[in-house]
């Protein structure tokens, strides 16, 4: 399978999701998400052994991971196998509504988000299995059910596999001020990861650093994404994680727009990923 294929494949498996729609849920028949971004790192890469470094030893490779669901005895090695990024752009309806707001994020923006995980998992699966259709191992990762949050003494809180700094890897981006990832679509975007066993063409990672699409780190010109949070969490030495959850909490007992059902939505703020330079492009 070369790139081409790969991205048809995963836009393929994007243009069938039922539910990547407002409409299911009694809302206008405007998508969640747009199209994915597509980026692809070698398994073998030297970043990944920094991010043991980094996050922790408890963080993943990409051979962790493959060996989770393909056991110890699986004959492959890091080389054989290729990191898929993909991320999904918020729509620009979604982010005017954002827009517009201050303290609570937008009606859409919690739906979307809330929604995100069974339209993953339905994406995911479907992907994986159109994959191992064609006689390739794939190992999604957020269909692992090792995959967990960990809280840890420097980064506060971190997971067993960390999509953003993966999709740093494939070349889809770099990390801003908020610690919220800029690619080509800008920082209002969501991600998964893929773990494959074929030799797909590697990304080209158009940046050197971890922090070059930020206009903050690059020149000092920017920092919008600080007067855009309505706690003070993001200031110009970074942003802070646990006050940033708190917060959520705290909007949605407070703040949650009417007549929208909570369900089980996980929660998630975002207001710092609209009203920036950052929003819909690398600026």
């Amino acid at each position: 399978m070369n790139k081409r294929e790969l991205d048809n494949l995963i836009l393929n498996t994007y243009n069938g999701l039922e539910n990547n729609s407002f409409s299911t849920l009694g809302m206008p028949n405007k998508p969640m998400w747009e199209a994915p971004l597509i980026g692809v790192a070698a398994g073998d890469d030297n970043y990944f052994d920094f991010l043991k470094e980094h996050i922790g030893a408890f963080h993943w490779s990409p051979i962790d991971a493959f060996q989770l669901k393909y056991g110890k005895t699986s004959e492959t090695t890091p080389a054989n196998l290729r990191v898929v990024s993909i991320a999904f752009p918020q729509t620009m309806e979604t982010k005017e509504t954002q827009i517009a707001e201050t303290l609570c994020p937008s009606k859409d923006w919690i739906v979307s988000r809330g929604e995100w995980e069974p339209l993953l998992k339905t994406f995911s699966g479907r992907l994986v299995s159109a994959l191992e259709s064609k006689g390739i191992r794939a190992v999604s990762i957020d269909l692992q059910p090792e995959f967990s949050v960990v809280r840890t003494g420097p980064l506060g809180l971190a997971s067993t596999w960390s999509h953003r700094h993966y999709a740093h890897a494939a070349g889809l981006g770099t990390f801003g001020l908020s610690d919220g990832f800029i690619t080509e679509k800008g920082k209002a975007v969501r991600f998964t990861s893929l773990i494959i066993e074929t030799p797909v063409e590697i990304t080209e990672r158009q940046y050197t650093g971890p922090y070059d699409w930020c206009l903050y780190y690059k020149n000092g010109s920017c920092g919008k994404c600080i007067n855009r949070c309505p706690i003070q969490a993001i200031s110009f030495e970074g942003h802070d994680k646990n006050t940033c959850l708190d917060y959520e909490d705290y909007f949605a007992e407070h703040y949650w727009p009417e007549g929208l059902d909570r369900k089980d939505y996980i929660l998630g703020c975002g207001l710092c990923q609209v009203g920036i330079p950052c929003q819909d492009k690398r600026p």
